[in-house]
């Protein structure tokens, strides 16, 4: 018998379970280096200067997937039950974020290759056109909640092109653009929600 639609307890379930599997896949591109071989001094700091891009890498992508994983919240705070149409959307979003650390790990590897950042920019903006899907067919879009998902959504959208652009370019041009997004667009999302977005009772 097919179903016509899905518990949202299910749904946020198996969302939970995969943002905490990709959270925490993210540190493991962060390698400890042999000891027994390290002195401190030239050979500890120089080791230690290897694993500035997985550290830098895992602090941005799992900032990013913090700020996913609110948007997803947003979406499910009705708790009501969702469309076949929402659920596929829901997969795309969780496929996309299952994938994240493997792009945080080539990032961590090879950030000054451009394939890279355009790897990990496409897989957000597959999140973000999966966000916007399950936008437009969640039924409760009148809610502050949902007019944030909507801002949320077209910014990270237009970061990720803006950021594949950049880095044809200079790929740390790419990198710079997650950073602005991470530390200034995003809140400036949340502030133009704020005031520009008005509550109904």
């Amino acid at each position: 018998m097919r179903h016509k639609s899905f518990l949202a307890c299910r749904i946020n379930a198996l969302s939970d379970g995969v943002f905490a599997i990709a959270m925490t896949l993210l540190v493991f591109n962060i390698q400890i280096p042999d000891w027994a071989d390290i002195k401190f001094g030239e050979n500890f700091y120089s080791n230690f200067r290897q694993q500035v891009p997985h550290i830098f890498s895992w602090l941005l992508s799992f900032a990013i997937l913090c700020r996913l994983w609110l948007t997803h919240n947003y979406l499910m705070s009705d708790h009501e039950s969702k469309s076949i149409g929402f659920t596929g959307f829901n997969f795309m979003l969780l496929g996309a974020v299952a994938f994240i650390p493997f792009p945080a790990g080539l990032i961590g590897e090879y950030p000054e290759q451009a394939w890279s950042v355009i790897l990990l920019s496409s897989s957000y903006a597959v999140a973000a056109l999966a966000i916007a899907g399950m936008w437009c067919i969640a039924p409760n879009r009148s809610s502050m909640a949902a007019h944030r998902v909507l801002v949320v959504s077209i910014v990270m959208l237009v970061t990720s092109a803006l950021a594949c652009v950049l880095t044809l370019f200079n790929p740390y041009w790419g990198l710079v653009v997650w950073m602005i997004y991470v530390v200034g667009i995003a809140p400036l999302a949340y502030f133009f929600e704020r005031h520009f977005f008005v509550e109904e009772g």
